[in-house]
Formats: structure tokens, sequence, C-alpha cells
């Protein structure tokens, strides 16, 4: 199914000299579902699939569960409700730089008002949140009810070393006409960005003047 919109999530950004590594998310669009095994309507629930824990259970579907959307990458994605809210997660290695963050996310629940389709992102550690954000469905017709919506949020990291990324259920799970329903999600990517050129050219005129300043005060000396 083709991507209906694109939401950009504001995020408090430094521009950070420094060429960021290229990061990965490991098995972001969960087609690999490790030794486990789908039902024949094509789900299940999973503790852990590669890459990826749970705090409780996710439920991995695929193109045959539901009639309403189809994968949006491959022809698996994630629901975060099972019968509770659950948390996903992963553990990322970021290099100073800046990084857009980019998932889809699809609202199962189609009722006006309902708050099942809630969730919350985030990159962070137990002393920085690099970003977060909730994504809230439906809410008018953004994001729709069976199509995938492209959620993206660019951030700066100022100190390397290991974040998680996690994704979370945060509505009730209990919504009238689907019980133990909630947001879907798929197609998840973390990138390096590289600097604006203007940024480029502006840290190699502030390098520049330190060489010119270098070979006036050997000159001098």
């Amino acid at each position: 199914m083709k991507t209906i919109n694109k939401i950009t999530v504001a995020a408090t950004l430094t521009l950070l000299a420094g060429a960021a590594s290229a990061a990965t998310v490991e098995n972001g669009s969960f087609e690999d579902i490790g030794s486990g095994s789908l039902n024949r309507s094509g789900w299940n629930l999973f503790k852990d699939i590669p890459s990826w824990s749970a705090a409780h259970r996710v439920e991995i579907q695929s193109n045959r569960t539901l009639r309403t959307v189809d994968a949006q990458d491959g022809s698996n994605y994630v629901e975060l409700v099972t019968n509770r809210n659950d948390s996903l997660f992963q553990d990322v290695y970021l290099e100073i730089g800046t990084y857009e963050l980019s998932f889809f996310y699809s609202p199962r629940v189609r009722s006006p008002g309902t708050t099942s389709n809630n969730m919350a992102f985030s990159v962070g550690r137990s002393d920085t949140t690099l970003t977060s954000g909730v994504v809230e469905g439906p809410a008018g017709t953004d994001p729709r009810w069976g199509s995938w919506t492209e959620i993206t949020s660019i951030f700066g990291v100022a100190e390397a070393g290991t974040y998680t990324l996690s994704f979370s259920a945060t509505g009730n799970p209990n919504a009238r006409g689907c019980g133990n329903c909630g947001a879907l999600v798929d197609n998840v990517t973390l990138a390096a960005m590289p600097l604006p050129g203007s940024s480029l050219l502006l840290l190699a005129g502030i390098g520049g003047l330190g060489a010119l300043h270098a070979r006036r005060k050997k000159h001098h000396g």
C-alpha cells in the first residue's frame, strides 16, 4: 500500500559538526521472526523477535491477517497491543551527528475518539532523551485508517553511545468492536544525515581561517 501522508514530529535540534555513522535499525520491517511461526490467519504473539525485545508480548501480523491494510514494506508488520499495552525496543549505537528516525504508522481501530490506536516513540537512555513523540489516530483524517502514514523526527546526538529506540502503546486496548487492538507499525529506519552544504562551507571557512592564522603566526615568529 502506498504512503498517503508524512508527519514530521518537531524535535529540538542542534547542528552538530562531525560525520554521523551510518546508523541502521536491524529487522526494521519485522520480516525475520526467528524460529517462531505465524498461524493460519497470518499472525502470532512474540516475546522477542530477532533484534527486538518486548516488555510483554507483541503481535506480528502479515498480509493475510487484516482486510483493511497490508504491510507497508515486505509482508509483516507489528501491532503494539495484544491483551495489554506493550513496548517494543532495540538498542542502537550512535556517533555524534544528526539523524532521522522514520517509521510507518496505521491505526487499526476506526471508531472516532478511541484512544486504542495511541502510541509513543523515543530514542534515548536513562539520562538523555534524544527525541520522543506521540501518535494518535483516527484524528480527523490524519493519520488515516486503512492506510500508512510516515512519521519522521530529526534529532542530534551530542555524545556517542548506545541508545534505546522504543515504541509503546499508550491508549485503551479494549476499544468497542475491537478488543485488544491498537497501533500498527512497519518499516522502521534510522539514518545519519549529512550536514547541509552551507554548514560544510562554514566549517571549511573556519578551517581556512585557522590555517591562515597559523601561517601568519609562523611567518612573524
